[in-house]
């Protein structure tokens, strides 16, 4: 039993550091993210606002879904089901992506895998339990839908809501104000960052055992990690030859390349490297 629980306190150990998805070389102090650095997720912040900060392209794009969903809900309405199997269940995807009509319970066989199916009786159940109103009245009587809960809600009270709701203007008007605070919070938090860069670069591929693997970044060839520190060998590093340049993982062929460019005392080190087959 102890022998056990050493054993798990060990791999626990392999996995106390944390470091960012993205750029691989920052441990993270959780600060924004636990996954990413601080630095890499108020950058990934950042993108999300300017994709936001325009109200009248997010206007527009939240408009252009609304339609997209009353087409597809419209298609469901209409659809008399499968001509071979008779199911009433679409496919998602296929749905969603390209407004099409395919029987899901026929493709699955058809290909033996799983997919997601979805039917108009099963949306109407939903909108009447989340929205409180009758999905075949709203497509019928007002060939529309309410944009959300809210404006469902206030149709509920209001029979004559429709004719002045700005809920699409106000909905809009509010995710683009949090995408804006959210970046303002995080900007906050970045001054308490403390996020420590790694000495050395870091695998992209990392095993249970916390070892792990990348790859040359011009030839692609395979590269193991040094150890279980999840980190490459030095002898992988152009810079640790002496290389100032833009790669930070190369093999043995691709440094040959660039011997030229190493000090004698590092061209002759690289040269006994490659003699007995360390690199």
């Amino acid at each position: 039993m102890k022998e056990n629980l050493k054993e798990f306190n060990k791999e626990k150990g392999l996995f106390r550091s944390s470091y960012c998805l993205d750029c691989k070389q920052v441990k993270t102090c959780g600060k924004l993210d636990q996954s990413f650095c601080c630095s890499c997720q108020y950058q990934i912040e950042k993108e999300k606002v300017e994709e936001y900060s325009d109200y009248q392209q997010v206007y527009q794009r939240k408009e252009q879904q609304r339609k997209n969903r009353i087409q597809q809900l419209k298609l469901l309405w209409k659809y008399s089901g499968c001509k071979q199997c008779g199911s009433l269940a679409v496919d998602a995807c296929f749905l969603y992506d390209e407004n099409k009509l395919i029987c899901q319970p026929c493709r699955m066989r058809k290909e033996g895998g799983t997919s997601g199916a979805i039917s108009f009786l099963e949306q109407s159940k939903w909108y009447k339990k989340q929205w409180k109103i009758n999905l075949t009245e709203w497509l019928d009587s007002y060939q529309c839908l309410p944009v959300n809960y809210k404006c469902a809600d206030k149709w509920l009270k209001d029979n004559q809501h429709l004719k002045n709701c700005d809920c699409l203007e106000k909905s809009t008007q509010e995710l683009v104000d949090l995408f804006t605070g959210s970046l303002k919070e995080k900007r906050k938090k970045l001054k308490k960052c403390q996020c420590e860069i790694s000495e050395k670069v870091r695998v992209d591929y990392l095993d249970s055992a916390g070892s792990g693997w990348t790859y040359c970044e011009k030839c692609e060839a395979r590269i193991e990690s040094a150890g279980h520190h999840g980190v490459i060998k030095n002898r992988n590093n152009p810079s640790f030859w002496g290389l100032e340049i833009e790669e930070k993982v190369l093999c043995g062929n691709c440094l040959e390349s660039k011997k030229e460019n190493m000090s004698s005392l590092r061209k002759a080190e690289f040269n006994r490297y490659r003699k007995v087959g360390r690199l």
